[in-house]
């Protein structure tokens, strides 16, 4: 039985976290034994894990970044892995620089996001996957990115986007009242790369038009700058009854379900889950026109795009989509349904990371 090992930096609620806690239960399931380490204490998927008969472990000596090296080094030594797949920066260049001191496992590292610009770090981090075995962006943009600027590492390189549990993120068996208002739902922590100020101040032109619209965003409060200005916003939009901050859920399709309508404004991304689990749910999607988004938004068809760059664009986009008639909508949200049952199955998914584990 192979040993596999999956490293990240915390089991918080966001994305990476919730890819890479799945590909470990289905490779559990495939037979294979699996354990996940991580070392920063957020365990928002580690009762998902143990539910599932996974180990995933602390490692509290690996907590210190000073000391993370030789604690991840004397562990994996312990450990003994066939394969180490990695999902987070800092993990990846740690079993990289190992695996070129001489230990001995196959090494899948992972690109979670589409790379903005070269700072010294991702040339560095670049640079330490040379040793990696297989490289695997979840987006076509990353891989595209990694081609243009590492023509080296492109042999190295493998597309693997990320899978939805259709079964999971699926349309209510309820139908939504037919109301006057619209619930729009956005997920995503509070973090610059959301383009939140430009959203809310969307948000508040198209509330101030008229429109009975009631946005709720889940996602994670970092309490920093960046959050209290975004707090700021809401109050200097009047936003306070339309626009709320909630807690990341552990069961957020319930929200996706409650919703009439979701929303991606983000800057950039890599292959955003919360976009493909809103799809699933069977609803209709607005969302910024940047890298992998266009090959899941269909324009017209499951959703509308936007420029995330200009608030007019957005608020003119979703007055568009506001303006539709009922019809349209749902048939926006079945198509929605239709496009994430064949392109975000859990199978494909874990055969294409059986094929480079082997």
């Amino acid at each position: 039985m192979k040993r596999l090992l999956c490293l990240i930096e915390n089991l918080g609620s966001g994305g990476a976290e919730r890819q890479l806690t799945g590909l470990a239960v289905m490779l559990k399931q495939q037979g294979y034994e699996v354990e996940v380490w991580y070392y920063v204490k957020k365990d928002f998927y580690l009762p998902y894990l143990q539910e599932n008969g996974v180990v995933g472990r602390y490692l509290s000596d690996a907590a210190n970044a000073k000391k993370r090296f030789f604690a991840l080094r004397k562990h994996i030594k312990e450990y003994h892995p066939d394969t180490v797949i990695s999902y987070s920066a800092s993990t990846s260049m740690i079993v990289c620089v190992l695996k070129r001191l001489g230990e001995k496992y196959r090494l899948i590292v992972s690109e979670r996001n589409t790379t903005q610009k070269l700072t010294r770090n991702e040339k560095l981090r670049f640079f330490c996957y040379r040793w990696a075995d297989v490289i695997v962006p979840n987006s076509h943009s990353q891989a595209k990115f990694i081609n243009d600027h590492f023509l080296e590492l492109s042999n190295k390189v493998k597309v693997i986007t990320n899978f939805v549990d259709t079964e999971k993120f699926k349309p209510s068996d309820e139908p939504i009242p037919s109301l006057e208002e619209t619930r729009m739902v956005c997920v995503g922590r509070l973090m610059p790369q959301k383009n939140l100020p430009r959203f809310i101040e969307a948000i508040g032109k198209v509330v101030a038009t008229g429109y009975k619209l009631y946005v709720d965003w889940f996602g994670q409060d970092l309490k920093d700058a960046y959050s209290a200005d975004c707090h700021k916003a809401l109050q200097e939009h009047h936003l306070e009854q339309s626009f709320v901050f909630h807690a990341p859920s552990s069961n957020i399709q319930e929200e996706y379900q409650k919703a009439d309508v979701f929303c991606l404004p983000s800057l950039y991304e890599g292959f955003p889950n919360v976009l493909c689990e809103a799809m699933s749910c069977g609803k209709p999607v607005l969302s910024s026109r940047v890298c992998d988004n266009p090959n899941i938004v269909q324009e017209d068809e499951n959703g509308l795009l936007f420029d995330p760059l200009s608030v007019d664009n957005m608020v003119a986009t979703i007055e568009r989509y506001l303006e539709l008639p009922q019809e349209k909508k749902t048939e926006m949200g079945k198509n929605s349904r239709q496009i994430a049952v064949g392109m975000f199955s859990k199978d494909a998914f874990v055969s294409k990371y059986n094929e480079i584990i082997s």
